[in-house]
């Protein structure tokens, strides 16, 4: 199962730059900023929602052109997983989502979460445009069977 649900997210977006964030249904607290190959998950409603950052310069073209990312666009790449106990995927409709980001010290602003399907399972990206140096901020918020939970977390966006 661990195995199953690793390779997927290595299909999905190469090398992946993670999020720390919080876990379960209590109040989220900021984490600190990203470390290589982390990221941050929490459970809600029997399903583990995870998210992870990544440079949209450090993309390969064919993640690149997979999700159709113009490659001299400067951002972050966000990519949410949604697994149930099994490591399987599950229904889009099963669980909603909302995200926010923001670059400091702006106010974070709603960011679009696109469904992406590969092998049967759906997963989420959304793209924050900034240009570096750039500290970013995100939260998800998750609802499934009446049970919420969020991720909240800042990410480092480094000048090349």
């Amino acid at each position: 199962m661990q195995k199953k649900y690793a390779a997927v997210l290595l299909a999905l977006a190469l090398p992946l730059l993670g999020l720390a964030g919080c876990n379960g249904r209590e109040s989220a607290v900021p984490a600190k900023p990203m470390q290589a190959n982390a990221t941050a998950s929490t459970t809600v409603g029997g399903a583990t929602v995870q998210a992870s950052t990544m440079d949209v310069a450090d993309l390969n073209d064919m993640v690149a052109a997979r999700y159709a990312i113009e490659r001299g666009s400067s951002g972050l790449l966000l990519l949410v997983t949604v697994r149930d106990a099994s490591g399987n995927g599950i229904k889009p409709g099963d669980l909603h989502l909302d995200a926010v980001a923001g670059a400091l010290p702006d106010a974070p602003k709603p960011l679009a979460l696109n469904p992406i399907t590969t092998n049967g399972m759906t997963d989420y990206i959304g793209i924050f445009n900034a240009r570096p140096p750039a500290t970013v901020q995100f939260r998800i918020n998750a609802v499934r069977n009446g049970a919420s939970a969020e991720i909240s977390t800042t990410a480092e966006l480094y000048s090349r």
